[in-house]
């Protein structure tokens, strides 16, 4: 039996079917879980979360004299949260300083990465591991503050932080799809190196605010090709990972680039990393750009037709804990299954 219940309501031995609101706002990696250690409460509590759902089949419910007090505990929270002086408690603060500090070595990590890799010195795939397992760890750990801190990119840090976000967006969804160990962290290498084929295009035209030329936009859809020739050589990296930086912007429906491939063609690996790149972008606080929300982004991205897998596209907003009433109504934009 499923039950909803307030944040003050939760206690040790319950188990969580889901927690409600977005997924950026639980300190929890998944979904579901139990609710084993009184630390685990603690972080729930000092989380934005407000309620829960949980499953009384799978561990305790609620104290039943706690129901009035949690209620009122939760409206004195929200209005501890809505005045100015407490609206990010000391935590949170926490949290965002050393998601600030990871992003910061990530950031060097990857710009030095890069610019080995196009002075022809190859790639070090073990700093290309390392900076994999300190995305893991903070998407895991401290996901809210992580994501928040990859929002706003500067012109210089835009490709590696995106880099950054993308692979920690990547990272969740497929483990959220329970894909197998290997496939997830290919595909979390490849959300790092997507990109990397960019260092060949000018810097004026990566940051121009304004709309590409035709023989701009020419230039700028060359960097797939440019990734995977910067990798072609490198040993250590699996063909899965060339693969998704060669293709990550095709399309279900064929008309993308560099070899609009089509439906079956297009692996669920590539079409996780495409959904991501594209949710990321458009999500993002750029100089010349306002971000869209969570839910601007899942309606218009839904009402790109053909761009995206229609049944993984829900299934990605699923899992970053978008509403269920609307993702029905998005659902409704959506195309036919894709192949």
């Amino acid at each position: 039996m499923l039950l909803r219940i307030t944040i003050q309501q939760a206690r040790v031995g319950m188990f969580v079917h889901r927690v409600d609101g977005n997924w950026l706002d639980s300190p929890f990696w998944t979904r579901s879980f139990k609710l084993a250690q009184p630390r685990d409460l603690v972080r729930l509590r000092q989380s934005a979360i407000t309620s829960l759902v949980i499953d009384l089949s799978k561990g305790v419910g609620p104290l039943k004299a706690s129901s009035a007090l949690a209620l009122g505990g939760s409206r004195r929270v929200a209005a501890q949260r809505a005045a100015p002086t407490s609206r990010l408690p000391t935590s949170e603060e926490r949290e965002l300083r050393r998601a600030a500090a990871m992003l910061h070595r990530t950031t060097r990590k990857l710009r030095t990465l890069f610019e080995t890799v196009g002075a022809g010195d190859g790639l070090d795939t073990a700093v290309v591991h390392e900076v994999v397992a300190d995305i893991e760890t903070a998407v895991r750990e401290r996901p809210r503050a992580l994501l928040t801190m990859t929002r706003l990119k500067s012109k210089d840090e835009y490709s590696y932080r995106h880099s950054v976000a993308v692979c920690a967006l990547v990272t969740h969804f497929a483990r959220f799809l329970s894909l197998d160990a290997q496939t997830i962290q290919n595909l979390s290498i490849a959300a790092l190196l997507h990109d990397i084929g960019k260092i060949t295009i000018p810097s004026e035209l990566l940051g121009k605010p304004g709309k590409l030329t035709g023989e701009e936009m020419a230039l700028m859809q060359t960097h797939p090709q440019a990734s995977y020739d910067l990798l072609q050589d490198e040993r250590d990296l699996p063909d899965l990972v060339r693969d998704l930086c060669l293709h990550h912007h095709e399309r279900i429906d064929g008309r993308g680039y560099p070899s609009g491939l089509a439906g079956a063609a297009i692996s669920l690996p590539l079409r996780i990393l495409s959904i991501c790149d594209v949710y990321d972008a458009v999500t993002s606080i750029r100089p010349y750009k306002d971000p869209w929300s969570t839910k601007t982004a899942l309606a218009r991205m839904s009402r790109w037709h053909g761009q995206f897998d229609p049944v993984l596209l829900l299934r990605f907003f699923q899992s970053i804990g978008v509403a269920e009433q609307d993702l029905r109504k998005a659902g409704a934009d959506l195309g036919p299954r894709a192949a």
